[in-house]
């Protein structure tokens, strides 16, 4: 077998709670059953920025505090679903998934915004990725339903595209999770951070 590495990408991800990725991964299990083809798996987390290099475990953990002043005590809304373009330099992909209720101005990321190079318009917990910017008609068989969360965390998302004799694939990994503080605790609290890593590899 013949594998060919492509250059690396990086990204900033927010990573929702377990349970939330556990409803996700069953919804999109469905999607694939009514016959859904040619699209490319992803790990179930909203890609936030694109970087030209890794942050740090200082920049991660500002950022955290930003987010969660951002969003207040408010839970993260998810609702509907969305295509946001995923910026890979060997191809034009799409990212599909149910859409955030949250918006990421420029400034939250102060911390961190000399590697920051474009950040996501809209955000959508990605289900998978394909090449065709329009929503698929199975979506009319089966709706996403609204859910909401609070716990999250923000992370380094290593994205590599592979060529496996002659196939294009992809491979992830998600570092450092540095959560968000929770509301009620005020944003003092120390972010908890682990060293968990979640890796992942999907051919078409």
């Amino acid at each position: 077998m013949k594998t060919e590495k492509k250059r690396k990408q990086t990204f900033l991800v927010l990573v929702p709670h377990r349970d939330i990725r556990g409803e996700l991964r069953k919804y999109s299990d469905l999607l694939i059953k009514t016959g859904l083809t040619d699209v490319y798996s992803f790990p179930y987390i909203a890609p936030l920025a694109s970087l030209s290099r890794a942050l740090n475990a200082e920049e991660l953990k500002q950022i955290a505090h930003s987010l969660r002043k951002n969003i207040g005590s408010d839970k993260i809304l998810v609702e509907g679903d969305d295509v946001t373009a995923f910026p890979c330099r060997e191809n034009s992909l799409f990212l599909f998934g149910p859409r955030l209720n949250i918006v990421i101005p420029r400034n939250l990321l102060e911390s961190g915004i000399k590697k920051v190079n474009t950040i996501f318009s809209p955000l959508v917990i990605g289900c998978f990725l394909t090449k065709d910017n329009k929503k698929p008609a199975s979506l009319s068989e089966i709706p996403h339903k609204k859910s909401v969360f609070r716990a999250a965390a923000v992370a380094n998302m290593y994205w590599l595209p592979l060529q496996v004799d002659g196939e294009i694939c992809y491979k992830w990994k998600i570092g450092k999770l540095c959560w968000l503080p929770r509301p009620q605790k005020g944003l003092q609290k120390t972010e908890m951070c682990h060293n968990k890593i979640y890796e992942g590899q999907k051919t078409p």
